[in-house]
Protein backbone atom coordinates (compact mmCIF):
# COMPACT_ATOMS: atom_id res chain seq x y z
CA UNK A 1 0.00 0.00 0.00
CA UNK A 2 1.08 3.80 -1.13
CA UNK A 3 1.87 6.05 1.83
CA UNK A 4 0.03 9.29 1.39
CA UNK A 5 1.82 12.27 2.58
CA UNK A 6 0.52 12.75 6.19
CA UNK A 7 1.04 8.87 6.89
CA UNK A 8 4.71 9.36 5.58
CA UNK A 9 5.33 12.13 7.57
CA UNK A 10 3.87 10.34 10.83
CA UNK A 11 6.27 7.41 9.71
CA UNK A 12 8.88 9.42 9.94
CA UNK A 13 8.02 10.71 13.23
CA UNK A 14 7.60 7.55 14.73
CA UNK A 15 10.68 6.48 13.63
CA UNK A 16 12.59 9.54 15.26
CA UNK A 17 10.24 9.05 18.27
CA UNK A 18 11.19 5.43 18.81
CA UNK A 19 14.97 6.04 18.60
CA UNK A 20 16.22 9.28 19.51
CA UNK A 21 19.55 8.54 18.06
CA UNK A 22 18.69 8.87 14.91
CA UNK A 23 18.04 12.31 14.54
CA UNK A 24 21.20 13.22 16.60
CA UNK A 25 23.15 10.74 13.29
CA UNK A 26 21.24 13.00 11.24
CA UNK A 27 22.14 16.08 12.63
CA UNK A 28 25.75 15.72 13.35
CA UNK A 29 26.29 14.74 9.58
CA UNK A 30 24.11 17.41 8.66
CA UNK A 31 26.55 19.91 10.86
CA UNK A 32 30.07 17.86 9.78
CA UNK A 33 28.87 18.63 6.51
CA UNK A 34 28.19 22.38 6.35
CA UNK A 35 31.20 22.79 8.52
CA UNK A 36 33.35 21.62 5.76
CA UNK A 37 31.40 23.32 2.91
CA UNK A 38 31.99 26.71 4.97
CA UNK A 39 35.62 26.59 4.87
CA UNK A 40 35.66 25.37 1.40
CA UNK A 41 34.62 28.85 0.49
CA UNK A 42 38.16 30.64 1.36
CA UNK A 43 39.76 27.36 -0.60
CA UNK A 44 37.35 27.70 -3.80
CA UNK A 45 38.76 31.45 -3.85
CA UNK A 46 42.32 30.69 -3.00
CA UNK A 47 42.02 27.74 -5.95
CA UNK A 48 40.38 30.36 -8.45
CA UNK A 49 37.71 27.65 -9.38
CA UNK A 50 34.20 29.00 -10.31
CA UNK A 51 32.49 29.61 -6.69
CA UNK A 52 28.74 30.06 -8.03
CA UNK A 53 29.76 26.48 -9.36
CA UNK A 54 30.67 25.01 -6.42
CA UNK A 55 28.82 26.30 -3.74
CA UNK A 56 25.20 25.84 -5.87
CA UNK A 57 26.47 22.17 -6.16
CA UNK A 58 27.95 22.00 -2.09
CA UNK A 59 24.84 23.41 -0.76
CA UNK A 60 22.01 21.37 -3.06
CA UNK A 61 24.05 18.11 -1.97
CA UNK A 62 23.51 19.19 1.63
CA UNK A 63 20.03 20.26 1.19
CA UNK A 64 19.44 16.97 -0.89
CA UNK A 65 20.58 14.90 1.76
CA UNK A 66 18.67 16.32 4.54
CA UNK A 67 15.78 15.46 2.83
CA UNK A 68 16.57 12.17 2.07
CA UNK A 69 16.79 11.66 5.55
CA UNK A 70 13.96 13.11 6.27
CA UNK A 71 11.73 11.54 4.03
CA UNK A 72 12.85 8.28 3.55
CA UNK A 73 10.88 5.93 5.49
CA UNK A 74 13.57 3.98 6.63
CA UNK A 75 16.35 5.48 8.43
CA UNK A 76 19.38 3.31 7.88
CA UNK A 77 18.85 3.58 4.41
CA UNK A 78 18.01 7.94 4.34
CA UNK A 79 20.61 7.69 6.61
CA UNK A 80 23.71 6.64 4.21
CA UNK A 81 21.63 8.28 1.25
CA UNK A 82 22.04 11.66 3.04
CA UNK A 83 26.09 10.80 3.36
CA UNK A 84 26.47 10.40 -0.33
CA UNK A 85 24.20 13.50 -1.19
CA UNK A 86 26.56 15.13 1.27
CA UNK A 87 29.76 13.98 0.18
CA UNK A 88 29.37 13.28 -3.72
CA UNK A 89 30.18 17.03 -4.09
CA UNK A 90 33.22 17.37 -1.87
CA UNK A 91 34.68 13.97 -3.87
CA UNK A 92 33.93 15.71 -6.99
CA UNK A 93 35.54 19.30 -5.99
CA UNK A 94 38.95 17.32 -4.70
CA UNK A 95 40.60 16.16 -8.14
CA UNK A 96 39.55 19.78 -9.66
CA UNK A 97 40.93 21.47 -6.98
CA UNK A 98 44.18 19.30 -6.74
CA UNK A 99 44.60 19.50 -10.67
CA UNK A 100 44.46 23.68 -10.08
CA UNK A 101 47.38 23.55 -7.53
CA UNK A 102 51.42 22.36 -8.06
CA UNK A 103 52.26 19.60 -6.08
CA UNK A 104 53.09 20.59 -2.91
CA UNK A 105 49.68 22.12 -2.11
CA UNK A 106 47.47 19.42 -3.58
CA UNK A 107 45.50 17.45 -0.74
CA UNK A 108 46.34 13.67 -0.98
CA UNK A 109 45.20 11.01 1.37
CA UNK A 110 47.32 8.30 2.35
CA UNK A 111 49.99 6.78 4.58
CA UNK A 112 52.88 8.79 3.66
CA UNK A 113 50.32 11.83 3.70
CA UNK A 114 49.18 10.88 7.25
CA UNK A 115 52.79 10.33 8.57
CA UNK A 116 53.57 13.98 7.11
CA UNK A 117 50.57 15.58 8.37
CA UNK A 118 51.84 14.21 12.36
CA UNK A 119 55.28 15.24 11.56
CA UNK A 120 54.22 18.79 10.19
CA UNK A 121 52.08 19.10 13.40
CA UNK A 122 55.06 18.02 15.71
CA UNK A 123 57.11 20.59 13.68
CA UNK A 124 54.70 23.66 14.06
CA UNK A 125 54.92 22.14 18.02
CA UNK A 126 58.68 22.82 17.85
CA UNK A 127 58.79 25.79 16.58
CA UNK A 128 57.25 27.88 19.08
CA UNK A 129 56.42 30.76 17.20
CA UNK A 130 59.35 30.76 14.69
CA UNK A 131 58.28 29.98 11.47
CA UNK A 132 61.66 28.48 10.02
CA UNK A 133 63.96 26.31 11.03
CA UNK A 134 67.22 24.95 8.47
CA UNK A 135 69.01 22.06 7.14
CA UNK A 136 72.72 23.07 6.15
CA UNK A 137 74.19 22.26 2.73
CA UNK A 138 75.10 18.73 4.47
CA UNK A 139 71.24 18.38 5.05
CA UNK A 140 71.80 18.19 8.35
CA UNK A 141 69.19 19.96 10.61
CA UNK A 142 70.16 23.77 12.42
CA UNK A 143 67.64 23.75 14.87
CA UNK A 144 65.96 27.40 16.34
CA UNK A 145 68.00 28.97 18.60
CA UNK A 146 66.54 28.88 21.95
CA UNK A 147 65.86 32.17 24.24
CA UNK A 148 68.66 33.66 25.32
CA UNK A 149 70.56 32.15 23.19
CA UNK A 150 72.99 34.55 21.32
CA UNK A 151 72.16 33.57 17.62
CA UNK A 152 68.84 34.15 18.07
CA UNK A 153 68.64 37.77 17.01
CA UNK A 154 70.68 36.29 13.74
CA UNK A 155 67.58 33.69 13.47
CA UNK A 156 64.72 36.02 13.91
CA UNK A 157 65.99 38.82 11.58
CA UNK A 158 66.92 36.08 8.90
CA UNK A 159 63.07 34.77 9.31
CA UNK A 160 61.53 37.89 9.35
CA UNK A 161 63.21 38.56 6.14
CA UNK A 162 62.43 35.21 4.23
CA UNK A 163 59.15 35.72 5.37
CA UNK A 164 58.22 39.16 4.01
CA UNK A 165 59.96 37.35 0.77
CA UNK A 166 58.31 34.34 0.78
CA UNK A 167 55.14 35.49 1.47
CA UNK A 168 54.89 37.58 -1.60
CA UNK A 169 55.67 34.67 -3.76
CA UNK A 170 59.38 36.39 -4.57
CA UNK A 171 61.92 34.73 -6.70
CA UNK A 172 64.64 36.41 -5.38
CA UNK A 173 65.75 38.58 -2.45
CA UNK A 174 69.01 40.88 -2.30
CA UNK A 175 70.34 43.04 0.38
CA UNK A 176 73.26 45.78 0.68
CA UNK A 177 74.29 46.64 4.03
CA UNK A 178 76.35 50.11 3.66
CA UNK A 179 77.40 52.32 6.78
CA UNK A 180 74.62 54.60 5.82
CA UNK A 181 71.89 52.26 5.97
CA UNK A 182 70.70 49.29 4.75
CA UNK A 183 68.29 48.34 1.61
CA UNK A 184 66.48 44.89 1.07
CA UNK A 185 64.61 44.19 -1.78
CA UNK A 186 61.96 41.19 -3.16
CA UNK A 187 61.65 40.63 -6.40
CA UNK A 188 58.10 39.42 -7.32
CA UNK A 189 57.16 38.56 -11.27
CA UNK A 190 60.21 40.46 -12.22
CA UNK A 191 58.85 43.52 -10.22
CA UNK A 192 61.20 44.84 -7.52
CA UNK A 193 59.96 45.49 -4.22
CA UNK A 194 61.18 47.37 -1.10
CA UNK A 195 60.95 45.47 2.18
CA UNK A 196 61.42 46.58 5.29
CA UNK A 197 65.11 46.16 6.72
CA UNK A 198 66.76 45.09 10.31
CA UNK A 199 69.21 46.83 11.99
CA UNK A 200 72.63 46.39 10.31
CA UNK A 201 73.72 44.09 13.37
CA UNK A 202 71.27 42.08 12.90
CA UNK A 203 71.36 42.15 8.99
CA UNK A 204 75.20 41.39 8.93
CA UNK A 205 74.09 38.68 11.58
CA UNK A 206 71.78 36.79 9.49
CA UNK A 207 74.35 36.84 6.45
CA UNK A 208 77.11 35.68 8.48
CA UNK A 209 74.46 32.31 9.80
CA UNK A 210 73.34 31.93 6.05
CA UNK A 211 77.13 31.48 5.55
CA UNK A 212 77.59 29.06 7.76
CA UNK A 213 74.74 27.11 6.68
CA UNK A 214 75.80 26.98 3.29
CA UNK A 215 78.98 25.99 4.40
CA UNK A 216 80.70 29.50 3.32
CA UNK A 217 83.68 30.96 4.53
CA UNK A 218 82.22 33.02 7.53
CA UNK A 219 85.06 35.30 8.18
CA UNK A 220 85.90 35.78 4.31
CA UNK A 221 84.13 39.55 3.43
CA UNK A 222 85.47 40.39 0.37
CA UNK A 223 85.29 37.40 -1.82
CA UNK A 224 82.28 35.91 -3.80
CA UNK A 225 80.74 33.31 -2.73
CA UNK A 226 77.72 30.70 -3.64
CA UNK A 227 76.06 28.07 -1.29
CA UNK A 228 72.86 26.35 -0.51
CA UNK A 229 70.86 25.28 2.52
CA UNK A 230 67.24 25.03 3.15
CA UNK A 231 64.54 26.92 4.94
CA UNK A 232 62.13 24.29 6.27
CA UNK A 233 58.36 25.44 8.11
CA UNK A 234 56.12 23.32 9.57
CA UNK A 235 54.25 23.04 5.70
CA UNK A 236 56.99 23.60 3.13
CA UNK A 237 60.76 23.56 2.28
CA UNK A 238 62.07 26.36 0.23
CA UNK A 239 65.73 25.57 -0.96
CA UNK A 240 68.14 28.84 -1.11
CA UNK A 241 70.69 29.37 -3.41
CA UNK A 242 72.66 32.36 -1.83
CA UNK A 243 75.46 34.53 -2.87
CA UNK A 244 77.31 36.82 -0.72
CA UNK A 245 80.14 39.22 -1.86
CA UNK A 246 81.71 42.32 -0.38
CA UNK A 247 83.72 45.58 -0.59
CA UNK A 248 85.65 47.90 1.63
CA UNK A 249 82.16 49.74 1.62
CA UNK A 250 79.30 47.53 1.37
CA UNK A 251 78.19 43.75 1.76
CA UNK A 252 75.33 42.20 -0.55
CA UNK A 253 73.60 39.44 -0.06
CA UNK A 254 71.08 37.67 -2.19
CA UNK A 255 68.98 34.23 -2.22
CA UNK A 256 66.95 32.71 -4.47
CA UNK A 257 64.03 30.75 -4.05
CA UNK A 258 64.38 26.87 -5.54
CA UNK A 259 66.39 28.24 -8.12
CA UNK A 260 66.60 24.64 -9.52
CA UNK A 261 62.77 24.64 -10.38
CA UNK A 262 62.57 27.85 -12.22
CA UNK A 263 65.60 27.11 -13.90
CA UNK A 264 65.04 23.50 -15.13
CA UNK A 265 61.94 23.96 -17.36
CA UNK A 266 62.18 22.46 -20.59
CA UNK A 267 61.61 24.30 -24.09
CA UNK A 268 58.29 23.73 -24.82
CA UNK A 269 57.01 25.27 -21.39
CA UNK A 270 58.54 28.33 -22.02
CA UNK A 271 56.45 30.18 -23.90
CA UNK A 272 56.58 30.14 -27.34
CA UNK A 273 53.69 29.80 -29.79
CA UNK A 274 52.58 26.89 -31.38
CA UNK A 275 53.77 28.47 -34.66
CA UNK A 276 57.05 29.29 -33.22
CA UNK A 277 57.42 25.47 -31.70
CA UNK A 278 57.95 24.93 -35.40
CA UNK A 279 60.12 27.35 -36.42
CA UNK A 280 62.24 25.48 -33.60
CA UNK A 281 61.89 22.08 -34.73
CA UNK A 282 64.92 22.48 -37.59
CA UNK A 283 66.82 24.41 -35.38
CA UNK A 284 67.09 22.24 -32.58
CA UNK A 285 68.55 18.67 -32.78
CA UNK A 286 66.94 17.63 -35.82
CA UNK A 287 69.60 20.21 -37.90
CA UNK A 288 72.49 18.03 -38.83
CA UNK A 289 76.02 19.51 -38.05
CA UNK A 290 76.81 22.55 -36.10
CA UNK A 291 76.18 26.42 -36.24
CA UNK A 292 75.61 28.74 -33.70
CA UNK A 293 71.88 29.49 -32.43
CA UNK A 294 71.71 32.78 -30.54
CA UNK A 295 70.19 33.68 -27.44
CA UNK A 296 68.99 36.70 -26.20
CA UNK A 297 67.17 38.45 -23.55
CA UNK A 298 67.98 41.75 -20.98
CA UNK A 299 69.13 40.67 -17.59
CA UNK A 300 66.62 38.81 -15.28
CA UNK A 301 64.28 37.90 -18.34
CA UNK A 302 64.85 34.49 -18.58
CA UNK A 303 68.68 34.05 -20.63
CA UNK A 304 69.85 31.49 -18.47
CA UNK A 305 66.44 29.43 -18.56
CA UNK A 306 66.65 29.95 -22.33
CA UNK A 307 70.14 28.72 -22.88
CA UNK A 308 69.61 25.50 -20.61
CA UNK A 309 66.10 24.48 -21.78
CA UNK A 310 67.95 24.85 -25.38
CA UNK A 311 70.85 23.24 -24.58
CA UNK A 312 68.41 20.08 -22.75
CA UNK A 313 66.83 19.39 -26.08
CA UNK A 314 69.89 17.23 -26.84
CA UNK A 315 70.34 13.87 -25.85
CA UNK A 316 73.07 13.39 -23.74
CA UNK A 317 73.14 9.82 -23.61
CA UNK A 318 73.86 10.05 -27.88
CA UNK A 319 75.29 13.38 -27.56
CA UNK A 320 78.54 14.90 -25.85
CA UNK A 321 76.97 18.28 -24.21
CA UNK A 322 78.69 20.72 -22.29
CA UNK A 323 77.94 23.54 -20.88
CA UNK A 324 80.93 26.75 -20.09
CA UNK A 325 80.32 29.19 -17.77
CA UNK A 326 81.36 31.89 -15.66
CA UNK A 327 78.62 31.04 -13.02
CA UNK A 328 76.89 27.36 -12.71
CA UNK A 329 73.73 27.98 -11.34
CA UNK A 330 71.81 24.91 -12.09
CA UNK A 331 73.08 21.27 -13.62
CA UNK A 332 71.11 19.25 -15.83
CA UNK A 333 71.16 15.73 -16.19
CA UNK A 334 73.53 14.72 -18.19
CA UNK A 335 75.23 17.40 -19.40
CA UNK A 336 79.05 18.37 -18.63
CA UNK A 337 78.87 21.51 -16.79
CA UNK A 338 82.33 23.41 -16.47
CA UNK A 339 82.79 26.76 -15.24
CA UNK A 340 85.83 29.26 -15.67
CA UNK A 341 88.02 30.33 -13.05
CA UNK A 342 89.76 33.41 -13.01
CA UNK A 343 92.57 32.48 -10.51
CA UNK A 344 93.37 29.43 -12.87
CA UNK A 345 95.35 32.01 -15.10
CA UNK A 346 93.82 30.68 -17.56
CA UNK A 347 92.15 33.33 -20.60
CA UNK A 348 88.45 32.94 -21.04
CA UNK A 349 88.44 32.09 -24.55
CA UNK A 350 91.18 29.73 -24.29
CA UNK A 351 89.65 27.68 -21.31
CA UNK A 352 86.48 27.52 -24.59
CA UNK A 353 89.34 26.52 -27.11
CA UNK A 354 90.08 23.43 -25.07
CA UNK A 355 86.57 22.34 -24.98
CA UNK A 356 86.36 22.49 -28.13
CA UNK A 357 89.39 20.74 -29.29
CA UNK A 358 87.74 17.67 -26.76
CA UNK A 359 85.33 17.38 -30.45
CA UNK A 360 81.73 17.90 -28.43
CA UNK A 361 78.24 17.82 -30.32
CA UNK A 362 77.03 20.55 -28.26
CA UNK A 363 78.56 23.60 -26.15
CA UNK A 364 76.32 26.14 -24.47
CA UNK A 365 78.54 29.36 -23.85
CA UNK A 366 77.06 31.86 -21.70
CA UNK A 367 79.21 34.78 -22.50
CA UNK A 368 81.16 36.27 -25.37
CA UNK A 369 81.61 39.48 -24.03
CA UNK A 370 85.47 38.00 -23.33
CA UNK A 371 87.89 39.02 -26.52
CA UNK A 372 88.38 36.00 -28.55
CA UNK A 373 85.47 34.30 -27.39
CA UNK A 374 83.48 35.17 -30.59
CA UNK A 375 86.37 34.19 -32.93
CA UNK A 376 86.72 29.98 -31.03
CA UNK A 377 83.34 29.66 -31.60
CA UNK A 378 82.78 30.89 -35.63
CA UNK A 379 86.16 29.69 -36.74
CA UNK A 380 85.78 27.05 -39.28
CA UNK A 381 87.40 23.79 -36.64
CA UNK A 382 84.20 24.68 -34.77
CA UNK A 383 81.98 24.34 -37.90
CA UNK A 384 80.62 20.47 -36.66
CA UNK A 385 79.91 21.81 -33.21
CA UNK A 386 76.61 23.10 -32.41
CA UNK A 387 76.53 26.31 -30.37
CA UNK A 388 73.95 27.99 -28.24
CA UNK A 389 75.14 31.11 -26.93
CA UNK A 390 73.41 33.50 -24.77
CA UNK A 391 73.41 37.48 -25.34
CA UNK A 392 72.68 39.76 -22.42
CA UNK A 393 70.61 41.79 -25.15
CA UNK A 394 67.14 43.17 -26.21
CA UNK A 395 65.99 41.85 -29.43
CA UNK A 396 66.80 40.14 -32.37
CA UNK A 397 68.92 42.96 -34.08
CA UNK A 398 70.99 43.62 -30.86
CA UNK A 399 72.02 40.06 -30.81
CA UNK A 400 73.34 39.66 -33.95
CA UNK A 401 75.26 43.28 -33.96
CA UNK A 402 76.91 42.02 -30.26
CA UNK A 403 77.72 38.52 -32.32
CA UNK A 404 79.60 40.64 -34.90
CA UNK A 405 81.26 42.63 -32.49
CA UNK A 406 82.42 39.67 -30.92
CA UNK A 407 83.51 38.24 -33.67
CA UNK A 408 85.36 41.22 -35.06
CA UNK A 409 85.10 39.85 -38.78
CA UNK A 410 81.27 40.37 -40.27
CA UNK A 411 81.81 37.05 -43.09
CA UNK A 412 83.36 34.74 -40.23
CA UNK A 413 80.30 35.77 -37.83
CA UNK A 414 77.75 35.12 -40.72
CA UNK A 415 78.97 31.68 -41.25
CA UNK A 416 78.05 29.65 -38.90
CA UNK A 417 74.87 31.74 -37.50
CA UNK A 418 71.49 29.19 -38.17
CA UNK A 419 69.02 31.42 -35.72
CA UNK A 420 68.00 33.87 -33.02
CA UNK A 421 65.74 33.64 -30.37
CA UNK A 422 64.99 36.69 -28.64
CA UNK A 423 63.12 37.16 -25.38
CA UNK A 424 60.93 38.95 -22.30
CA UNK A 425 59.39 38.08 -19.69
CA UNK A 426 55.18 38.92 -19.12
CA UNK A 427 53.31 38.68 -16.27
CA UNK A 428 50.90 36.28 -16.15
CA UNK A 429 46.98 37.16 -14.79
CA UNK A 430 46.05 35.38 -11.83
CA UNK A 431 43.09 33.57 -12.52
CA UNK A 432 41.32 33.93 -9.22
CA UNK A 433 40.95 37.36 -9.30
CA UNK A 434 40.82 38.53 -13.36
CA UNK A 435 38.21 40.78 -14.33
CA UNK A 436 36.94 40.26 -17.72
CA UNK A 437 35.71 42.67 -20.53
CA UNK A 438 34.50 43.44 -24.06
CA UNK A 439 37.40 44.47 -26.41
CA UNK A 440 36.65 47.92 -27.80
CA UNK A 441 36.41 48.26 -31.20
CA UNK A 442 40.20 49.82 -31.19
CA UNK A 443 41.53 46.90 -29.29
CA UNK A 444 40.14 44.39 -31.33
CA UNK A 445 41.56 45.94 -34.04
CA UNK A 446 44.90 45.91 -32.65
CA UNK A 447 44.15 42.58 -31.39
CA UNK A 448 43.10 40.86 -34.60
CA UNK A 449 40.38 40.01 -33.42
CA UNK A 450 37.63 39.92 -36.77
CA UNK A 451 34.82 42.34 -36.48
CA UNK A 452 31.49 40.94 -34.62
CA UNK A 453 33.59 37.98 -32.70
CA UNK A 454 32.51 37.77 -29.24
CA UNK A 455 35.95 37.68 -27.65
CA UNK A 456 36.46 38.74 -23.82
CA UNK A 457 39.59 40.05 -22.38
CA UNK A 458 40.82 40.18 -19.02
CA UNK A 459 42.62 42.86 -17.11
CA UNK A 460 44.34 42.60 -13.44
CA UNK A 461 41.85 42.34 -10.41
CA UNK A 462 43.80 41.77 -7.00
CA UNK A 463 40.62 41.39 -5.29
CA UNK A 464 38.06 38.38 -4.17
CA UNK A 465 34.83 38.76 -2.49
CA UNK A 466 34.45 36.11 0.35
CA UNK A 467 31.28 36.12 2.17
CA UNK A 468 30.25 39.16 0.65
CA UNK A 469 33.88 40.62 2.24
CA UNK A 470 36.12 42.13 -0.22
CA UNK A 471 39.54 41.33 0.29
CA UNK A 472 43.37 40.71 -1.36
CA UNK A 473 43.49 37.13 -3.63
CA UNK A 474 44.87 35.05 -1.54
CA UNK A 475 46.48 33.73 -4.85
CA UNK A 476 48.46 36.52 -6.12
CA UNK A 477 48.23 38.47 -2.37
CA UNK A 478 46.54 41.30 -4.03
CA UNK A 479 48.80 41.73 -7.13
CA UNK A 480 46.77 40.85 -9.74
CA UNK A 481 49.51 38.36 -11.19
CA UNK A 482 50.97 35.27 -10.75
CA UNK A 483 53.60 33.98 -12.27
CA UNK A 484 55.66 35.27 -15.72
CA UNK A 485 55.75 33.41 -18.99
CA UNK A 486 58.21 33.92 -21.88
CA UNK A 487 57.20 35.94 -25.23
CA UNK A 488 59.47 35.36 -28.12
CA UNK A 489 60.73 35.80 -31.64
CA UNK A 490 62.04 33.49 -33.56
CA UNK A 491 64.15 33.99 -36.82
CA UNK A 492 65.77 31.06 -38.49
CA UNK A 493 68.38 32.24 -40.95
CA UNK A 494 69.41 30.66 -44.08
CA UNK A 495 72.15 30.87 -46.75
CA UNK A 496 70.03 33.95 -48.05
CA UNK A 497 70.42 35.63 -44.41
CA UNK A 498 73.46 34.30 -43.95
CA UNK A 499 74.90 36.25 -47.77
CA UNK A 500 73.12 39.28 -46.52
CA UNK A 501 74.58 39.15 -43.11
CA UNK A 502 78.14 38.87 -44.80
CA UNK A 503 77.69 41.99 -46.64
CA UNK A 504 76.56 43.53 -43.57
CA UNK A 505 72.85 43.85 -44.16
CA UNK A 506 71.25 43.05 -41.35
CA UNK A 507 68.20 45.33 -42.26
CA UNK A 508 67.60 42.98 -45.48
CA UNK A 509 68.09 39.87 -43.68
CA UNK A 510 66.03 40.33 -41.30
CA UNK A 511 63.09 41.29 -43.00
CA UNK A 512 63.81 38.50 -45.46
CA UNK A 513 63.48 35.98 -43.05
CA UNK A 514 60.28 37.47 -41.22
CA UNK A 515 58.66 37.13 -44.58
CA UNK A 516 59.95 33.87 -45.51
CA UNK A 517 58.95 32.12 -42.47
CA UNK A 518 55.93 34.30 -41.43
CA UNK A 519 57.57 34.51 -38.07
CA UNK A 520 56.06 36.70 -35.69
CA UNK A 521 57.92 39.33 -33.69
CA UNK A 522 58.16 39.19 -30.08
CA UNK A 523 55.01 42.09 -29.54
CA UNK A 524 52.91 40.03 -31.79
CA UNK A 525 53.19 36.47 -29.76
CA UNK A 526 52.33 38.69 -26.57
CA UNK A 527 49.27 40.05 -28.04
CA UNK A 528 48.24 36.75 -28.63
CA UNK A 529 48.71 35.81 -25.23
CA UNK A 530 46.03 38.68 -24.43
CA UNK A 531 43.90 37.55 -26.59
CA UNK A 532 43.98 33.89 -24.79
CA UNK A 533 43.43 35.78 -21.46
CA UNK A 534 47.24 35.26 -19.79
CA UNK A 535 48.20 38.51 -19.63
CA UNK A 536 46.45 41.75 -19.91
CA UNK A 537 47.01 45.14 -22.48
CA UNK A 538 47.97 47.39 -19.94
CA UNK A 539 51.16 44.37 -18.76
CA UNK A 540 52.21 44.01 -22.61
CA UNK A 541 52.42 47.96 -22.82
CA UNK A 542 54.87 48.01 -19.97
CA UNK A 543 57.02 45.66 -20.91
CA UNK A 544 57.71 47.08 -24.38
CA UNK A 545 56.99 50.97 -23.45
CA UNK A 546 60.29 52.43 -24.59
CA UNK A 547 62.77 53.22 -21.98
CA UNK A 548 62.73 56.76 -20.04
CA UNK A 549 64.91 59.36 -21.38
CA UNK A 550 67.78 59.97 -18.97
CA UNK A 551 67.08 63.16 -16.90
CA UNK A 552 68.75 66.24 -17.46
CA UNK A 553 69.09 69.85 -15.78
CA UNK A 554 67.85 71.25 -18.89
CA UNK A 555 65.18 68.09 -19.83
CA UNK A 556 63.20 66.30 -17.00
CA UNK A 557 62.47 62.82 -17.28
CA UNK A 558 58.52 62.41 -18.30
CA UNK A 559 56.21 61.26 -15.55
CA UNK A 560 55.31 58.63 -17.41
CA UNK A 561 56.12 56.66 -20.42
CA UNK A 562 54.84 56.47 -23.60
CA UNK A 563 52.92 53.03 -24.68
CA UNK A 564 55.03 51.44 -27.34
CA UNK A 565 53.21 50.96 -30.44
CA UNK A 566 51.88 47.07 -30.88
CA UNK A 567 53.46 46.85 -34.59
CA UNK A 568 56.14 43.94 -34.96
CA UNK A 569 59.57 44.92 -33.56
CA UNK A 570 62.30 46.16 -35.90
CA UNK A 571 66.12 45.56 -36.39
CA UNK A 572 68.46 48.01 -35.65
CA UNK A 573 70.88 49.89 -38.03
CA UNK A 574 71.48 48.25 -41.32
CA UNK A 575 74.61 48.31 -41.34
CA UNK A 576 76.48 47.03 -38.27
CA UNK A 577 79.95 47.50 -37.32
CA UNK A 578 81.77 44.19 -36.99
Amino acid sequence: MLLNAPMLAQAVSNAFLIDPAKPILALLTTGLAAAIVSRLTKDIAFCGLPSTKWHTMMVGGLTLGLLLVLFVPIFWIGWPLQIAASVGPLLMYWPERNNALPDKLRFVIGGDSVRAFFKSRRKATAFAGSRFSFKDFNKKDRPVPAKGDPLLPAHSALEALLTAAIDRNASRLDAIVKSDGITVVATVDGIRNKLDAPTSEAMLAAIGMLKDYCGLDVKEQRKRQTGTCTAVSADTAVILTVMVAGSTTAQQLRIDFDLATRLGKKLKDLGFTPQQLRLLEPITPGLEGGGVVLLAAAPGQGLTTLGLAATATHDAFTNAVKAFERNCLHRVEGIDHQSWNSAGGVDYHTQLQSIVRRNPDVIYVDDISEPGTGKVIAAPTSADVRFYVTVPCDGVGPAITEWFRSVGDVKLAAAPLRAVIACRLIRKLCLACRVGFPPTPDQAKRLGIPEGKAVELFRSGGKVQIKNKVEDCPMCKGTGFQGQLGVYEVLPLDDEAREHLAKGDLKSAYNAMRIKFKAPGMQEAALLRVREGVTSLEEVVRVFAPPKPAATAAQPAPATAKPASTSPSTPPPAKPKA
